[in-house]
């Protein structure tokens, strides 16, 4: 039963959502709204540690379910707290970087990858993860699109913690725009050549954008999430319904996905196209299935897990032309898919 309480929460959520998300808000209401509501939810946090963390131990010895909810409350803590000296390191960088461009997108990597490599590590900590590496020596070099696999709220720092962060790999984003609603994506975000896609905007003007990042690539990567969004039985066939309409001829191969959703073609090919001269580096990942929505974490299940990540790269010149590639791309995603099964 959902209390009235619950349901002003996700009300004040969802109107601060809508307001990070929303085209006709100026960039410096958006940050003043999410930096206060991050940075009095810390503050809160802090004042109250001393009722929550006992009521929090209290309520995992009659749960059972391994402290989960102690060790997501210190990890949201934590979470905050990385978040605020994130912002404040960002402040200090747009000082000390007046007109030199380069120097600060320098800057900003490196507070990125302290970032994401940062948040993975203490999110692993507090739910006793571990976590193994195959196939990181075929990151570099650049000039490289990266498709990742996206089944969970935290994998966006997958790539940061294992590929920039351990190989100094530069990588555009194609993040969704709501995301906006993080100040630190928000700020360092924009700061570098990423783009915030609009999954209800124009498809054509949010293709251009997306192919404006493989522009002038250099030594850096693209990454994409050709999924779109993470996995559930209901996605998967809302997906197989739409592609029924449009490639029907696909629709078998997709129906054997058991882990995956059926890659959304469109930004995949249209980086490809872009950057034809570009390998793709594919990062497949098992583990942070648990991880797929805020309430499957309160199982607890997820505690304890494993965390496996395997990277394989496909030379530019084995990428097939035109039509073809579009069946190819479904094949590398049942490869993902058969990955995550443990094929």
């Amino acid at each position: 039963m959902v209390r009235p309480t619950d349901l002003r929460r996700r009300s004040r959520f969802v109107q601060l959502l809508a307001f990070s998300h929303s085209t006709t808000t100026s960039p410096t209401k958006r940050r003043l709204l999410t930096i206060s509501v991050y940075f009095l939810t810390w503050v809160l946090l802090t004042v109250l540690a001393p009722v929550w963390i006992p009521a929090a131990l209290i309520a995992g010895v009659f749960r059972r379910s391994q402290f989960v909810l102690l060790r997501l409350l210190m990890f949201f803590w934590t979470f905050l707290g990385i978040e605020m000296i994130g912002l404040t390191l960002a402040a200090v960088i747009y000082l000390i970087t007046p007109g030199d461009d380069q120097r600060r997108q320098t800057l900003f990597f490196k507070l990125e990858c302290w970032w994401g490599s940062s948040l993975f590590r203490w999110l692993c900590r507090f739910l006793s993860l571990t976590t193994s590496v195959e196939g990181d020596e075929n990151v570099l070099p650049g000039h490289v699109l990266v498709f990742i696999r996206h089944a969970s709220i935290i994998d966006t720092a997958l790539p940061v913690a294992f590929i920039s962060n351990t190989k100094g790999l530069r990588l555009r984003y194609v993040f969704k725009r709501e995301l906006l609603v993080d100040p630190c994506i928000d700020v360092a975000g924009h700061a570098s050549p990423n783009y915030f896609i609009d999954r209800g905007g124009s498809p054509a003007e949010e293709l251009a954008g997306i192919r404006s990042l493989a522009l002038d690539l250099g030594d850096q990567g693209v990454l994409l999430y050709p999924e779109g969004t993470r996995f559930t039985e209901r996605k998967k066939a809302i997906a197989l319904k739409r592609l029924a309409k449009t490639h029907p001829d696909l629709v078998p191969l997709a129906e054997s996905f058991k882990h995956c959703l059926p890659p959304k073609p469109g930004g995949a090919l249209t980086l490809i196209e872009a950057a034809p001269d570009a390998d793709v580096l594919v990062v497949a990942h098992r583990g942070l299935e648990g991880l797929a929505e805020v309430t499957d974490l309160l199982s607890g299940s997820v505690v304890g897990k494993e965390v496996q990540v395997s990277m394989w790269r496909i030379p530019a010149s084995e990428i097939p032309e035109g039509d073809a590639r579009r069946l190819w791309l479904f094949e590398l995603w049942k490869r993902v898919d058969d990955f995550v099964g443990g094929a």
